[in-house]
């Protein structure tokens, strides 16, 4: 006898399938590297660009959405007397819930507040993108790829025509100067990184000069960990200043009670004697 289809349990499926999708995808978003080096170099994981692992993310989070409010009216009466009493009242007080409500708030509250071990995560998620970062290059200035050549040969001191020539006798097919390095990497089967630097040789050594990004939410410990600054002289400097600060706290709030900016205190303190 063929069961009968259950719409109930497609839809426990559902949830969990989409489930495991979205956590996938979350976990090869926390290994990629930022956005601009990920479009500068054509990077993939797997087979999969960074902009593929966003995009199912987000329509995996909708279905997981979708099926956990479904899920949720199925479920209804028994969710709800996870809320009652022995004498079968609603309570917002029991234990249960209380653990749950306490346990959320933590992660809520010690990622705003910079605390571990919320912080150490973030760290390792910005250590993980300062290796790719190092172990591939990063573009000139966010989203250069969308800049045409006319508009970044000057950079390297030539004029359009010769970028041109660069470009051609390297072995790219260019039409004009006016194409930008994303248009001509895609026609090329490469990526703007390798345009770029066959346009402007000296690439790497503009690289090399390109500050940390996103300097503001890094802590003073994840720059020691890369070798950028003295941890022990760092917050020896800050003491002395006057800030109170630790080994998590963020460059952000130890500028600000400098007075300066996030950028400003990493070069004094990268280049403390």
């Amino acid at each position: 006898m063929e069961e009968k289809f259950s719409l109930k349990k497609t839809v426990s499926l559902t949830l969990g399938l989409s489930f495991l999708v979205m956590s996938y995808t979350g976990i090869m978003l926390f290994m990629t590297p930022k956005g601009k080096i990920a479009f500068w170099t054509d990077w993939t994981l797997l087979g999969l660009t960074k902009t593929q692992y966003t995009d199912l993310h987000i329509t995996s989070m909708f279905l997981f959405l979708a099926a956990g409010i479904w899920h949720i009216y199925y479920n209804w009466k028994p969710l709800v007397s996870y809320l009652k009493n022995h004498l079968h009242r609603l309570t917002p007080l029991k234990k249960e819930f209380l653990a749950a409500l306490v346990l959320n708030l933590f992660f809520v509250g010690a990622t705003m507040l910079h605390l571990p071990p919320m912080q150490s995560i973030v760290n390792l998620n910005t250590a993980i993108k300062d290796y790719w970062e190092r172990q591939v290059g990063a573009p000139p200035f966010g989203h250069a790829e969308e800049a045409t050549v006319a508009s970044l040969a000057p950079q390297g001191g030539i004029d359009t025509p010769t970028a041109m020539m660069r470009l051609r006798d390297a072995g790219f097919h260019v039409k004009n100067g006016q194409q930008t390095l994303e248009q001509i990497a895609i026609e090329n089967g490469v990526s703007a990184q390798k345009v770029y630097d066959a346009m402007l040789p000296q690439t790497r050594a503009q690289q090399s000069a390109t500050p940390l990004s996103g300097m503001g939410r890094r802590s003073i410990a994840s720059l020691a960990d890369a070798g950028h600054i003295d941890l022990a002289k760092a917050l020896a400097y800050l003491e002395a200043e006057g800030v109170d600060a630790t080994p998590q706290s963020t460059m952000r709030d130890a500028a600000g009670q400098l007075g300066t900016t996030p950028y400003e205190l990493f070069e004094t303190l990268k280049d403390l004697p």
